[in-house]
């Protein structure tokens, strides 16, 4: 997806609630985004836009937002300054497999001193997808594993 249309838009912008805004410098530096969620992929549910407070207890970060489906706690945190998901709605298990996989993903960018830019280009080439689709908050499963393989993989060489 290009950049958002609302980044060079005229009309005003108005934030969903319970964001305090949305910056269209911002929605500039969002390469590849993603539209919100408005239903649930587990469980068809109702996605809501809240503080994550709603969902830790406390606020978490600079932007503490995200979107939850509440029946099945799938989750996805949003761009900072943003209404823009990081990627899509994940449950327990995807959560845990895109930590851990991009814990494996940082320890080969270290060894090879990577920039974040020039780790995901070379992620992206060993598992045969474009740039534009490797960001692990966009992988399911399957893609996680791919993922954590080649890193494993590299580590082991």
């Amino acid at each position: 997806m290009p950049i958002d249309p609302r980044a060079n838009s005229a009309e005003k912008l108005v934030p969903p609630a319970p964001l305090p805004l949305v910056s269209r410098a911002a929605l500039r530096r969002v390469r590849d985004a993603m539209p919100p969620p408005t239903a649930c992929p587990y469980c068809e549910g109702p996605v809501a836009l809240v503080c994550n407070s709603e969902i830790y207890g406390r606020e978490f970060g600079a932007w503490p937002y995200a979107y939850r489906c509440v029946p099945c706690d799938a989750m996805v945190g949003l761009h900072p300054a943003t209404d823009l998901p990081l990627g899509t709605l994940a449950n327990k298990q995807l959560r845990a497999a895109r930590a851990t996989n991009k814990q494996l993903f940082h320890r080969v960018k270290d060894r090879f001193g990577f920039t974040r830019s020039q780790a995901y280009e070379w992620l992206a080439l060993q598992m045969g997808i474009p740039k534009a689709e490797c960001h692990f908050g966009w992988f399911d499963l399957a893609r996680c594993a791919q993922a954590g393989a080649v890193c494993k993989e590299v580590r082991r060489g």
